[in-house]
């Protein structure tokens, strides 16, 4: 029996359970990331990775980001067997097409598929994982947390053992990873059927009307630019240095993107609390209405902890990439054999330096999306998407993966300045919060650079700009501990208020 004085246990518990299965993923896919760059060679291990940025950004279209609307309307009290039935409907048809498309591409152009040969065969598991996708999203708009993180982690876990396995005692070889993927991206479909419809008891119908799938369309519609434009901007500089440079350049630049996007792990903590706040600040924003239409207004009232929010923001923007910065060529070239430490510094120094951008977008896009102003959202999603392709087309011909890298700087920086000049908070506010980030990024620079400059030790230079880094930022007034206890009230009263309804509501009965 559920009773009130059960539900932050249960609360702290999902929660809990909900971040250490996000985490732990993340240390999978390291440990496989790690593995499989290390013992590919850069030819196999560059064209594994365009397969796969091919792959990944052809499947996030046809998803249309229907997992969100599944997600919201299961939680909000539909049908969830309609909602499955649905959204497993409109992937396998989906993606059957798309394979088929795939397969005729390969017989009539047999000179282009020669050359990345394991896109069709690595489709597969792909595919698998996109038909598994409704499983998945059903759990989470149900809160079976549980079940989730099983589902979530059986894929990641069979690839681990496995690889280690042939690492250990066999030869890893781009066949047997082909094998690997898709086998595991079975287990994961085979595994997500079963937890829902064997034990979640969420059947899948066989008569569900077309009008809610037209419905289900249509509450997508509104995102679908900047899914594609997203998913363009994620992965387009890897497709285009497949197209505009070799496989070996492909891989060198493809692992240094990826270790940019394991950098920033403390965002996928401080987003959703952020999207949330905004959520019930801008709660007044009509729904389906974009905000940009209803005239200019007076800026919002900013709340108290946000300042506070900035400030913990640019400590985590730009101390974790100064100690990454720092050990990064004897670190990456200890676990690669010397593949992709040195050779990928700069590339990755550029990439490190879009990530305290990354913290300031995710600041005023939040409020933007929470606000419904989603036409400013495409406008300027599509600018910083033109500017990639275009830079990406003129730059990596000549420079390959550290112009991408510089192409996607600027994009970032062009981005952050957009967001700034037209955010719903006063300007005096949002150019405090950029030049508040510049300082951070100041800190950072001066504080690496005298650690290099007074020893070669890396862990002494580790040791020596953190203390600098410290200093510097108390100095100058960066850390204040009643901004961090704004934050802290801030967040128990959003914890107690998000349990009140359904507390009123177990008394009530």
């Amino acid at each position: 029996m559920i009773t009130a004085d059960t539900i932050p246990t249960r609360l702290f518990r999902d929660i809990s359970m909900n971040t250490l299965q996000v985490l732990f993923n993340q240390l999978l896919g390291v440990f496989i990331f790690l593995l499989l760059s290390r013992y590919l060679d850069k030819e196999g291990y560059g064209e594994l990775n365009w397969s796969l940025a091919v792959l990944t950004f052809i499947t996030t279209i046809l998803s249309l980001r229907l997992e969100q609307i599944v997600v919201r309307d299961v939680a909000a009290g539909k049908d969830p067997s309609t909602m499955l039935t649905l959204f497993f409907a409109h992937n396998v048809m989906l993606g059957l097409l798309f394979f088929g498309l795939l397969l005729g591409a390969n017989f009539l152009f047999p000179v282009a598929f020669h050359r990345h040969s394991i896109l069709w065969i690595l489709s597969i598991s792909q595919l698998l994982t996109f038909f598994a996708l409704p499983f998945r999203q059903l759990a989470t708009g149900k809160s079976a947390f549980g079940w989730l993180a099983v589902l979530s982690l059986v894929s990641n876990l069979i690839r681990c053992v496995w690889l280690a396995w042939l690492v250990t005692f066999s030869v890893l070889t781009i066949p047997r990873v082909l094998i690997v993927f898709t086998v595991s991206a079975l287990a994961e479909f085979v595994l997500g059927g079963y937890i829902v419809l064997g034990r979640l008891r969420v059947p899948l119908r066989r008569r569900t009307p077309f009008s809610g799938y037209g419905q289900l369309i249509k509450g997508s519609l509104p995102q679908v630019g900047v899914v594609f434009l997203n998913a363009g901007i994620a992965r387009i500089d890897w497709i285009l240095m497949g197209v505009f440079s070799t496989p070996a350049h492909t891989a060198e630049y493809s692992f240094a993107y990826r270790a940019y996007e394991f950098s920033p792990l403390p965002l996928l903590v401080l987003a959703p609390f952020l999207l949330n706040s905004f959520s019930r600040l801008f709660g007044g924003s009509p729904a389906g209405m974009d905000a940009s239409d209803r005239g200019p207004g007076p800026a919002p009232t900013l709340p108290s902890w946000l300042n506070g929010f900035v400030r913990l923001s640019a400590i985590f923007a730009t101390l974790l990439p100064l100690w990454l910065v720092l050990a990064w060529s004897p670190l990456i070239d200890l676990v690669t054999a010397h593949k992709y430490g040195q050779v990928n510094a700069l590339t990755f120094l550029v990439l490190s330096a879009c990530i305290p951008f990354q913290y300031l977008i995710n600041i005023f896009w939040s409020a933007e999306f929470a606000a419904n102003r989603l036409g400013r959202i495409l406008v300027i999603t599509a600018i910083t998407g033109g500017i990639v392709v275009a830079g990406d087309c003129l730059f990596i011909p000549l420079y390959a993966g550290q112009g991408a890298a510089g192409v996607y700087l600027v994009a970032m920086i062009v981005q952050c300045i957009l967001y700034s000049t037209t955010s719903l908070f006063a300007a005096r506010t949002a150019w405090a919060w950029n030049r508040q980030m510049l300082l951070s990024v100041i800190i950072a620079v001066v504080s690496g650079g005298l650690a290099i400059g007074m020893t070669g030790s890396v862990f002494l230079r580790l040791a020596i700009a953190s203390l600098l880094y410290g200093v510097f930022t108390w100095a100058a007034g960066c850390l204040d501990r009643n901004d961090f206890l704004l934050l802290k009230q801030h967040w128990d009263r959003r914890s107690s208020s998000s349990l009140y309804p359904l507390r009123e509501k177990i008394v009530g009965k």
